[in-house]
């Protein structure tokens, strides 16, 4: 994400008092939502309003020399863009690639095309076309983060020479292309309107339509177009002596609006892409208009400690993303987020002084000016080319790594009811048919639950956790209950908001189980009570909703989930909780290193206790032993 800060170089993009600490704020959403508070499960969208800041702040820099000169310098605009954002990418890109082969192995193998995907700005294509889910969080992507920096560095190349051409051909009247820019922000629009399916039964095809829309430079055009409209529109500062304080409150309870939004809305939430982001595209525009119109919120934001943020935020985003990643990664708490961010912000401020400012200040003009020929400064680009070319052929060398938790997760896609046929038809009084028992596999019994409970379907919703051990699931379900009766919908960093959506589909179609089995929360650390009370009306008439605490390796996130399931589920009498962390706490050697994904014996382990629960009626514990000893 090009994160543009004005800084001390840039007095141009710093004319609008005020912007710098929204970019403050919007990068801080960003850091929380990476470091996993599930109170800022949307923070995500600092993305969207850093578009929309990028796209009004690159247009009126393009009207503006366009005013004063007749024409656009194109060549000079580009040389700008590349001191601005080469310089930390290409510090990034470097020291992550030697981190990966002075201390990785093969594990650095993980990121090593993004290198060079992320050096031709080309990183969210590549997420794209390799089905790499940005919101999913295992092994080491380390790069991911740069889908943005894409977006933006292609909308950087097209866009000069959009503007500048319609400007040409119109002779300078802003109007064709204030037209233009409509039509292509509604077009942006309408894809993402048409690519979007978050409510698709099928975990897989949602998740991968909501990637495809996420990092889509065509569908994330909108919040930048909706940039460049403003600035359009807002050459001078007519608004704030029209509306006066007016503006001031609209641009406060905008600011509000963003922090509520990204405090509640979840990347899965059906809304986001059906006017979520075009949302959030005009608060911030509503909060630019303040800032532009010098109002009191320009003040407010003009705070030092922000301005100083602000300032450094490309910076910040950058760096923070890999030590996140690498730094402790599991402990979620406080003093380590801290920890973290100060080691972020330390790298941040030493790249920010000894590389960016200076490059920005002139220093590489001044030293090929104090040369005899441009020959050293086209040595050096020479040399930072070699570099990367060397570092990606010394890790494209090297034996690829197959994480152990990702190729279980993918394996387990194969039990999803994604690939399932179409379940047994049902009678009229709404039971379906009996089947057969299945044979057993060898070295695989059956879960004994009592005769009323076959034909009886189950319906389980989860997260990864379930994904890596649907086989298992899948298997030791259709044993026990017979086949088809049990289909499983689960997928990566799926939140719990997600599952009233799938369940009300799945009832829609007439294929919800009488036997429903949640397992979400691992990856947003709050459930709302009115959206768990929403849940569990919806699920009033099914004979048993079983919810299993989370249990990761983000510990304090699990218990605030785990105490908020257990008061919520004593309000329902068809409801109970499986206690799988204390069950799965006694078998730490169930797990890979993540202390999160199970292997293939804590697969098994998995289903068993699942389908053990199964026969106990809600509201109930299971007669003479816990549900972690019947499991044992």
């Amino acid at each position: 994400m090009s994160i543009e800060s004005s800084g001390k170089a840039s007095r141009t993009e710093g004319m609008v008092p005020g912007l710098d600490g929204l970019r403050a704020l919007s990068v801080l959403a960003v850091l929380m939502f990476h470091a996993h508070f599930g109170w800022m499960a949307g923070g995500f969208l600092g993305v969207e309003v850093f578009f929309v800041i990028s796209g009004f702040l690159i247009t009126g820099l393009l009207l503006k020399e366009f005013r004063q000169g007749g024409g656009i310098g194109l060549r000079r605009f580009y040389a700008r863009r590349m001191r601005r954002l080469l310089p930390a990418l290409l510090a990034v890109l470097f020291c992550i690639g030697a981190y990966g082969m002075a201390f990785l192995g093969t594990r650095a193998s993980q990121f090593r095309a993004d290198l060079l995907a992320s050096f031709l700005y080309l990183e969210n294509w590549y997420q794209i076309g390799s089905k790499s889910s940005y919101f999913a969080d295992q092994g080491l992507p380390l790069l991911r983060h740069l889908w943005s920096l894409a977006v933006e560095g292609q909308f950087y190349m097209v866009w000069p020479l959009l503007v500048a051409g319609v400007l040409w051909v119109s002779r300078g009247r802003v109007l064709p292309l204030f037209i233009l820019t409509g039509a292509l922000g509604a077009a942006s629009l309408g894809l993402m309107l048409r690519l979007a399916d978050p409510g698709n039964l099928s975990s897989m095809k949602a998740m991968e339509s909501l990637d495809r829309v996420y990092l889509g430079t065509d569908t994330r055009a909108l919040g930048l177009l909706v940039g460049a409209l403003l600035a359009m529109v807002l050459p001078a500062r007519r608004a704030g002596r029209l509306l006066g304080g007016t503006l001031d409150a609209a641009a406060g309870l905008g600011l509000g609006a963003l922090g509520l939004i990204m405090a509640w809305i979840d990347y899965q939430t059906p809304f986001l892409c059906r006017g979520g982001f075009l949302l959030v595209d005009g608060l911030t525009a509503l909060v630019i208009t303040a800032l532009v119109s010098g109002r009191a919120v320009a003040a407010i934001l003009e705070w030092r400690p922000l301005k100083w943020l602000g300032e450094r935020s490309y910076g910040l985003y950058l760096w923070h993303w890999p030590v996140f990643r690498l730094l402790a990664p599991g402990d979620g708490s406080m003093p380590w987020f801290l920890m973290r961010l100060l080691v972020a912000g330390l790298i941040t401020e030493a790249s920010y002084r000894y590389l960016e400012q200076p490059i920005r200040q002139g220093a590489l003009k001044r030293w090929s000016a104090g040369a005899a020929s441009r020959t050293p400064l086209r040595l050096a680009g020479a040399v930072v080319v070699l570099a990367m070319a060397w570092e990606t052929t010394a890790l494209a060398a090297r034996a690829p790594y197959v994480d152990p938790v990702q190729a279980s997760i993918q394996a387990g896609a194969a039990a999803l009811d994604d690939l399932r046929p179409v379940l047994p038809p049902r009678t009229r009084e709404g039971v379906s048919p009996p089947v057969a028992d299945p044979p057993a596999e060898p070295g695989r019994k059956a879960v004994e639950l009592p005769p009323e409970l076959k034909g009886v379907r189950l319906t389980a919703i989860g997260d990864s956790v379930m994904k890596g051990a649907a086989i298992s699931l899948k298997k030791m379900g259709e044993v026990s209950l017979g086949p088809g009766m049990i289909q499983i919908n689960a997928e990566e960093c799926r939140s719990f908001i997600a599952a009233q959506a799938i369940l009300r589909d799945y009832r829609q179609e007439k294929r919800l189980g009488e036997v429903v089995v949640v397992h979400l929360g691992t990856n947003n650390s709050s459930i709302s009570q009115d959206q768990f009370r929403r849940l569990m009306a919806s699920l009033a008439d099914r004979r048993l909703v079983l919810f299993l605490t989370a249990k990761s390796d983000k510990v304090q996130a699990c218990e605030t989930v785990n105490k908020t399931l257990e008061a919520l589920v004593a309000e329902f009498p068809n409801a109970r909780v499986c206690d799988w962390k204390t069950a799965a706490d006694l078998h730490p050697d169930y797990f890979y290193s993540d202390q999160t994904h199970l292997r293939p014996v804590g697969a098994q382990f998995y289903a068993e206790m699942i389908l053990n629960q199964v026969w106990v009626p809600a509201g109930q514990e299971q007669p003479g032993r816990t549900a972690a000893a019947r499991v044992q």
